[in-house]
């Protein structure tokens, strides 16, 4: 992840929209970053000042005055009889205080529930610009993952068809190679032609540590010639093309051993699988 991805987060992390996973990368990356903890800041303040931009209204004075007039003009009148009331609500009774607001206040009540409105409305859109940048985010790996697993089953269809098409021509041999001791259960089949074209198809191999690859050796007599080198997939599945030395097609023994990555030109390690057993 590249420094422009943590910063497109700040915005979603000040908003608590992030999930657990992006929440962990962000904090480890806030707690080295300088930068990124001074532009959290800012939004963290831009938010603060978003939810405190609305401020309360209070009547004016005038206002405040009549009502407590005629507040005190009701203790001092005698309770109406039920009847009356009616009536002297239906002569429009002068006890009846208008709030009556002057243009000037009925303007201002407006620009009080404009800034709340736009507060709301800015609030609201940054939410979802997050949202959107999320989808676009999980879309952008989803389709990552679909592209690497198109390109691994590409390249095995074509290993099949090298495999199928050099075992069909007219004096190809198969060699069979069975796991040893450090992998017991793998499995291995090398097929090649009178010219050495030749395809490895293992199963079974054991996952590879950090910085080791598996390595393809012929041994003619007692001389390991070294070959090129494969990785196996998360299920222990590897496929190798390579061209096997004139002197090793007619009398040699296949050897696969672990080795560092890149190969060696001598066996390091324990032979995993092996032909002729």
């Amino acid at each position: 992840m590249v420094h422009e991805d943590y910063k497109e987060m700040l915005a979603a992390h000040v908003l608590s929209a992030l999930d657990a996973a992006d929440q962990r990368v962000l904090d480890q990356h806030l707690s080295e970053c300088a930068e990124c903890r001074r532009e959290l800041a800012d939004w963290e303040n831009t938010a603060a000042s978003l939810a405190l931009s609305a401020r309360p209204v209070e009547p004016s004075p005038h206002v405040r005055d009549r009502i407590m007039s005629a507040a005190r003009r009701e203790k001092q009148d005698p309770q109406p009889d039920p009847r009356a009331e009616r009536d002297a609500r239906s002569q429009r009774d002068p006890r009846v205080v208008p709030f009556r607001q002057s243009r000037r206040e009925v303007w201002a009540s407006f620009g009080q529930v404009g800034a709340i409105a736009a507060a709301v409305l800015c609030l609201v859109l940054i939410i979802w610009i997050i949202v959107l940048w999320q989808q676009n985010r999980a879309l952008r790996r989803n389709m990552d993952f679909m592209s690497r697993d198109m390109r691994a089953m590409q390249e095995e269809l074509n290993r099949s068809n090298e495999f199928v098409t050099i075992l069909s021509t007219p004096g190809a041999r198969v060699a069979s190679l069975a796991g040893t001791g450090p992998a017991p259960d793998a499995t291995a089949q090398l097929v090649y032609d009178r010219t050495g074209n030749a395809v490895l198809m293992a199963n079974g191999l054991p996952r590879v540590p950090q910085g080791k690859e598996y390595q393809l050796w012929f041994i003619v007599g007692n001389r390991p010639i070294p070959g090129r080198t494969f990785a196996p997939d998360d299920v222990g599945r590897g496929e190798l093309s390579i061209e096997i030395p004139r002197q090793a097609l007619e009398s040699a023994v296949f050897a696969v051993t672990l080795e560092p990555a890149g190969g060696s030109t001598a066996p390091t390690s324990a032979i995993y699988l092996r032909s002729g057993l």
